[in-house]
């Protein structure tokens, strides 16, 4: 073989190594079993790009799904899953099924009601785009950062008892909007992308304790207003995130000091992608807020309405 040959031999895998493989790279697992009400089994799944977890039982049982990732080389236990799960089923039935981005989970299927064999089976696939020649399996939408469409921050400081009150407007081709609002423990945004992401920031408790509520076409500073989501959990940093957000209505949003004093950040950020994960769900799939509860009032909410003042003086809304 020549000198030539040899090079473009080369030449061709060089290349050949940054092109797309030429089939989607699907695999499936399969699994049986059978439980009794009450008892649970647990398996761990690779996942290289993303998956889909499918149980089917028969009529009358009522089985859950929960799925963990790992964050360590520790294994836990399937009552830690279940308890401390990034995402469950909804609702019991002989049917389930749950989306997975790339990882290593750990899954655990329980029997609520009722006696029999199930299956399950993990659909695992990977994107047109994934290379090949030992390149490492990976998906855009499970690996980087959804793009945001624009943001808006606001800062200041409250003391106990005091509220400060943003107003916003969300254009009909948004997905999905979150606000965040970061305490004193820290001022980074942080990209929430995980359940387990999610838990980590609202826990976080630095010795002032903020409460986040969002009201819909209601100004809590003028009407007494009910809020429709709300995160009102201890710890000095706050989630709610709204998928398919109402174009058509002005969105009011109050952050409230319950104890302490601090200085506060409240990001608001919007996205237009459908086809994205934030938070441990996926707008496409999910309608609905994310928030610790919903239809509550604040401390400092009206009992009845005051005037309003000239427009001069009114809030002009955040466009997001």
């Amino acid at each position: 073989m020549d000198n030539f040959t040899k090079r473009l031999i080369i030449l061709l895998l060089i290349a050949a190594s940054f092109l797309p493989c030429l089939a989607s790279g699907a695999s499936s697992e399969s699994f049986t079993n059978a439980l009794y009400p009450g008892q649970n089994k647990m398996y761990t799944v690779d996942i290289p790009c993303s998956g889909e977890v499918v149980i089917n039982g028969p009529d009358g049982i009522e089985l859950f799904l929960y799925a963990k990732k790992a964050d360590s080389s520790w294994t836990p236990s399937a009552s830690y899953v279940m308890q401390y799960s990034d995402v469950s089923s909804t609702k019991p039935g002989s049917s389930q099924m749950l989306f997975l981005d790339s990882g290593k989970w750990f899954i655990v299927v329980e029997s609520q009601k009722g006696f029999g064999e199930f299956s399950m089976s993990v659909k695992k696939s990977c994107p047109m785009t994934t290379g090949c020649m030992g390149l490492p399996c990976s998906n855009i939408r499970d690996c980087i950062i959804p793009t945001i469409f624009t943001d808006d921050v606001q800062t200041g400081y409250l003391r106990t008892g005091e509220s400060k009150t943003y107003s916003y407007k969300i254009p009909g081709n948004r997905s999905y909007v979150e606000w965040i609002l970061n305490g004193p423990c820290d001022n980074d945004i942080p990209e929430l992308k995980t359940k387990a992401n999610l838990n980590d920031f609202v826990s976080k408790n630095c010795g002032v304790d903020f409460d986040l509520y969002i009201y819909k076409a209601c100004n809590p500073k003028y009407y007494p207003c009910t809020a429709f989501a709300a995160d009102i959990g201890q710890g000095s940093n706050a989630y709610i995130g709204v998928s398919g957000p109402d174009p058509d209505v002005l969105y009011y949003v109050k952050i409230f000091s319950k104890h302490g004093r601090g200085d506060y950040q409240l990001t608001a950020r919007s996205y237009a992608d459908k086809d994205i994960t934030i938070a441990g769900i996926e707008p496409a799939e999910y309608s609905g807020v994310i928030a610790s509860d919903e239809n509550v009032t604040a401390p400092d909410d009206l009992t009845q309405s005051v005037p309003i003042p000239p427009t001069a003086y009114t809030e002009r809304p955040v466009e997001l």
